[in-house]
């Protein structure tokens, strides 16, 4: 019983805010009530937090100047040109290696076209490959070799016989 109480509390203590807010629907707010009304725990950290929440309202929110924006942004791309300037070549490799096994790891899908035309040449090349694989006299290999002399010659075929042995017992058949 007492841990169905410990689960049920860390549920409540993981939503207070939404229950604080009004996010949560009705029902689910009974349920808060309820629980608020019997766990002392709960009851103290949802009057923590609702103080917290009502500080905060009414503070008056910080006003930023009209060009805080651009110029953060100006400062974050200075900071980004003189990091770029100062990685070595290994690291900026190592960089496109992790971005690229990102997008890898994100961006493989079945409907990806890409993905898509990379399978299909891959399929044509292989089929290709297999299919259409030039003759061996076409490519003179062998030009060393007198072609009809080999085609002359007794061609020696190896096989093995494979025994298997007789079985120990044998079924009878009545």
């Amino acid at each position: 019983m007492q841990k169905v109480k410990i689960n049920e509390c860390h549920n409540i203590e993981s939503q207070l805010s939404a229950y604080i807010d009004q996010a949560q629907p009705s029902w689910q707010r009974h349920i808060f009530r309820w629980h608020l009304k019997r766990c002392s725990n709960c009851r103290t950290k949802y009057t923590e937090l609702e103080q917290t929440h009502t500080f905060l309202s009414n503070i008056e929110p910080v006003k930023a100047s009209d060009s805080f924006l651009s110029n953060v942004m100006a400062d974050v791309t200075s900071v980004n040109t003189m990091r770029k300037e100062n990685r070595s070549l290994i690291n900026r490799l190592s960089v496109l290696i992790d971005k690229f096994q990102i997008w890898m790891r994100g961006n493989i899908r079945a409907y990806n076209s890409y993905y898509i035309l990379g399978f299909f040449v891959g399929v044509f090349l292989m089929v290709g490959v297999t299919l259409y694989s030039p003759k061996i006299e076409e490519l003179n290999l062998l030009s060393q070799f007198n072609t009809e002399s080999i085609k002359e010659q007794e061609r020696l075929v190896a096989f093995e016989v494979i025994l298997q042995p007789e079985p120990k017992r044998t079924l009878k058949i009545r």
